[in-house]
């Protein structure tokens, strides 16, 4: 604190390097890790049987998909806060991953033990063109250091 009225009270260390775009983009993976762990648990409660339609809008993943966020968002919080050197293979991992799942929601509603409904396909194409663009801005940045 400087002690002066409207003067800053934060200042940043000079030797400080802003935080990569690529790093905020895994960061942001802890809200997979919140939502599985919150699904997860709402099932353990009423029971792994429940109709997912019976969760709000943007919760109604079956017990199966709601493990895999579960899982993305624990690497993806670890990789943002803990290795953050490792958050470029990471986010294209998850590009990856989710873009598959995205074009198989495309075609049937049922993947790999998962229901991929029209409205969780929908965000699933949402997430992959700026997980793809910042993962291959994140790439090109370490190829191309300033």
């Amino acid at each position: 604190m400087t002690g002066e009225v409207g003067g800053s009270s934060i200042r940043a260390r000079p030797d400080a390097r802003p935080v990569p775009l690529v790093v905020w983009a895994a960061r942001l993976s802890v809200y997979f890790l919140l939502q599985g762990a919150l699904l997860l648990l709402a099932y353990a409660y009423y029971g792994f049987d429940t109709d997912p339609q019976s969760f709000p809008p943007g919760q109604r993943l079956d017990p199966l998909h709601a493990a895999v966020h579960l899982v993305w968002g624990i690497a993806g919080t670890y990789v943002g806060f803990v290795r953050p050197q490792l958050a470029t293979p990471f986010i294209l991992a998850f590009a990856t991953f989710y873009t598959l799942l995205a074009i198989l929601g495309t075609f049937t509603s049922h993947h790999l033990g998962m229901h991929l409904d029209t409205p969780v396909n929908l965000f699933h194409w949402s997430l992959v063109f700026p997980a793809w663009a910042i993962g291959l801005y994140g790439l090109w940045r370490e190829r191309h250091p300033r």
